[in-house]
């Protein structure tokens, strides 16, 4: 194995200072102002903000201390199943009709209608061939393709490891982190396809933002894909992916990715001025919506008194080998997109309106 060079463990050795110096004994994810009260009163940082944080106590967004994510002030309430994201979505900008529309869209794809059979009758991509008319995928079928291996360990896919509708075992990691990461890809960007005259683009490319807090704090985030403009490349949401199942690790590097988002891309926050991240642990699919608020970015830049808070309201998981939750997540994906051409259209972009 070849060894890391000299500047690359110093990085690795000052994220896992910073994660041990920043430590809070005890800490859950607090999932309510009260209780980031708590946590904040129990770790005796009350007189701190996050620009008077010690530096050392700063990683970057993946390795990010407790006492880093408390000064900037996030908490995440309780994860929200997608049967119920029709009763929080109007906050987000997303109505009943569009997903009535969005539905009667993917009906005209004979390609997403052979991408849901195979969901449907637990075919395997190894079955399939383009001869199967009635089944085959088309442009789906790399997504197909990708997702099936996400959710196969060893040769077995979860499937196989279920008994009676009983876990017979609890599923193993996936393989390797690239393959979940690129099946979210692929499948975001064949749902946005069905959308005609769309000119964005879901990429693996990692994009970073820095959040600097002046004086040293600082941290970087890099994102492990985005829809961006294909014209200006301007970015509407970013997406996280892990190999694992969603954790409270997992959480904090979202918030942290998005405090930096707000802090460098403002304007990105289309949703009702809410941004916008999707992520996938595993085999299961998230979305998140966090609102932009001035206060907070004020509070971030300048260290201005603040009694906002970043909130990430998430709905998941989305199932991404359930034909059932894979059709209601693409109904959101494509009013996702129409809510952002609008917003570009209108001239609604949060950078235009400050």
């Amino acid at each position: 194995m070849q060894a890391n060079p000299p500047e690359q463990e110093k990085e690795n050795s000052e994220k896992s200072s910073a994660k041990k110096l920043g430590k809070v004994e005890r800490f859950q994810l607090p999932s309510s102002p009260e209780e980031w009260q708590d946590l904040v009163e129990n770790a005796k940082l009350e007189a701190l903000t996050i620009k008077t944080l010690p530096t050392e106590m700063f990683g970057s967004a993946s390795q990010a201390s407790d006492k880093q994510y408390l000064m900037l002030r996030c908490y995440s309430p309780k994860i929200v199943h997608p049967t119920e994201f029709s009763n929080h979505m109007s906050k987000f900008g997303f109505c009943k009709n569009m997903l009535r529309d969005a539905t009667s869209l993917l009906d005209q794809s004979r390609d997403w209608a052979g991408y849901i059979r195979t969901l449907q009758k637990h075919i395997s991509i190894r079955e399939l061939r383009e001869s199967h008319a009635h089944l085959w995928p088309g442009p789906f079928m790399a997504a197909k393709r990708l997702q099936e291996q996400t959710a196969t360990v060893q040769g077995t896919h979860d499937l196989y490891s279920h008994t009676n509708n009983q876990k017979s075992e609890k599923c193993r990691d996936a393989e390797d982190e690239a393959t979940p990461n690129a099946a979210l890809i692929v499948l975001l960007q064949e749902i946005t396809h069905i959308v005609e005259r769309t000119d964005f683009e879901w990429v693996l490319n990692r994009a970073g933002f820095l959040a600097d807090f002046g004086d040293g704090r600082r941290y970087r985030a890099f994102t492990d894909g985005v829809l961006r403009s294909t014209s200006d490349f301007k970015v509407f949401s970013i997406t996280e992916v892990k190999k694992a199942f969603r954790s409270h690790h997992v959480i904090i590097q979202e918030a942290c990715e998005i405090a930096a988002l707000m802090m460098t891309s403002p304007e990105s926050a289309v949703f009702e001025d809410h941004f916008l991240l999707i992520s996938q642990d595993r085999h299961q699919i998230f979305l998140t919506f966090v609102k932009y608020e001035k206060e907070l970015e004020n509070y971030y830049r300048n260290n201005e008194a603040c009694d906002k808070f970043l909130i990430l309201e998430t709905f998941g998981p989305y199932d991404a080998e359930d034909p059932g939750c894979v059709v209601e997540l693409a109904k959101v994906i494509i009013a996702a997109i129409w809510i952002v051409k609008r917003s570009l259209s209108s001239g609604a972009v949060l950078h235009n309106q400050t």
